[in-house]
This record gives structure tokens, C-alpha cells and sequence, in this order.
């Protein structure tokens, strides 16, 4: 079985744990680094260039938009690296934003009248269980996949469009973007990592195989 080095960058997620379960279950080496770690990525970089096989970027409790808290970044360095990289949930709106996409709310309050100041602080957003639609038929990451499945979702914000140069490749009805590709770099707005996502470990396992040219057993 072919195994290879995957980085797991936490970027403040309640569900960072079962991402990094999943990876080690799936057979592979991780090293799991959160977002703001004293450590020197260009160093860290070098040093495993050689064995390096993914990244894998996890979602965050906190808002990109965020003018309270600092939001999670990322160095340069992770996207120089020339390996697969998978962003789960707020790794896909910090992708976005990167290219100038805003990130807005995404309500769970259908009445835009009743949106209100006081109830953005109890709106859950989009939760759970969602039904999600493959806008292509060829993405690796859902490859033996239907054109519609269930996901996870757990957000409160979204993409408003599409950056530049993406490809789109699944949506839900109340988040058109949930999913995008652009080369090597794969992004979710869902969450494969927890045992409630049914077809997450299938999504991961597509990564790993036919994006990253790893194995996974079980499959």
C-alpha cells in the first residue's frame, strides 16, 4: 500500500480531531500543525519536501470577516509546495478571499426582513445534514459518486461568487458554491471528516488516491 506524508493545518476547528483521525485511519503519516504555531514553514517545508504528499486545510469557528478576533492565515510557503491541497470549509472562503471573493452570511432565516442584528447571533446557518449537486461529471473527489448525495454542512458564511480561474463543481440549494477546484487545489465548503458525513470517508479516500496517488484501505 502506497503511504505518504500528509500536513493537517488546523485553522480552529471543532472537528479538526476527527479530520486527523480520519487521515491516520486511512493509513497515512500526518503532521498536524495549528494555524498559528510558532513553527517555520518555509524550514518545515524543506524539510519534508521529499516525503510530502497533501495538505489538507480544516474549517474554524471564526469569521474571515472578523474585526474582533484575528482571522487564521496561512504562510505562503503551504501553497508553494506543489502537492494536493484540500480545504474544508473555512479553508475554502480563506482560499476565496485570497482572491478578493467576499465571504457573506449565509442564513438559515429565509425572511431577509427578519435578518436581523439579534438574530445573526442565534442563527445557525446551514447544519447538518444537505442535499449536494455535482454541477460536473469529472472531479476525482467525487468520483463513483451520484449527481446529488448528502454532505455535512456546518457554516455560517459562504462565497458570494466563484474566484477567477476556478472551476465550480457542486453545490446546495442555499450555497451555490460548496465545492470548487482549480489544478491541484480542491475546496469544500462541506465537511468530509466527521462520522455523520456519509460519503465523507469515500470523498477523502478520492482525494488521497486519485488526486494525491496514495492508498487507502478499505477500499
Amino acid at each position: 500500500m502506497e503511504k505518504g506524508l500528509v500536513y493537517v493545518i488546523d485553522m480552529g476547528s471543532s472537528l479538526s480531531e476527527a479530520l486527523v483521525r480520519r487521515v491516520i485511519d486511512m493509513g497515512q503519516y500526518i503532521v498536524f500543525r495549528k494555524w498559528d504555531m510558532k513553527v517555520d514553514p518555509r524550514a518545515e517545508m524543506e524539510a519534508y519536501k521529499d516525503t510530502l504528499r497533501a495538505v489538507i486545510i480544516s474549517g474554524s469557528a471564526r469569521n474571515i470577516n472578523s474585526k474582533k478576533k484575528v482571522p487564521p492565515s496561512l504562510p505562503p510557503e503551504i501553497f508553494q509546495t506543489q502537492v494536493p491541497i484540500l480545504a474544508i470549509c473555512y479553508g475554502m472562503q480563506y482560499l476565496a478571499h485570497l482572491q478578493g471573493v467576499p465571504i457573506v452570511r449565509c442564513w438559515n432565516e429565509q425572511d431577509p426582513a427578519k435578518r436581523t442584528p439579534k438574530a445573526m447571533k442565534v442563527d445557525v446557518g446551514e447544519f447538518g445534514p444537505t442535499l449536494f449537486k455535482r454541477t460536473v461529471e469529472d472531479s476525482v473527489l467525487f468520483k463513483g459518486l451520484g449527481q446529488a448525495f448528502p454532505v455535512w454542512m456546518k457554516h455560517n458564511w459562504m462565497l458570494e461568487s466563484l474566484p477567477q480561474g476556478w472551476r465550480h463543481t457542486g453545490g446546495t440549494d442555499r450555497c451555490p458554491v460548496a465545492a470548487m477546484e482549480q489544478a491541484n487545489i480542491f475546496a469544500l465548503q462541506f465537511h468530509p471528516e466527521p462520522a455523520a458525513s456519509l460519503f465523507g470517508r469515500t470523498i477523502l479516500h478520492n482525494f488521497l488516491t486519485y488526486a494525491c496517488g496514495l492508498s487507502t484501505p478499505y477500499f
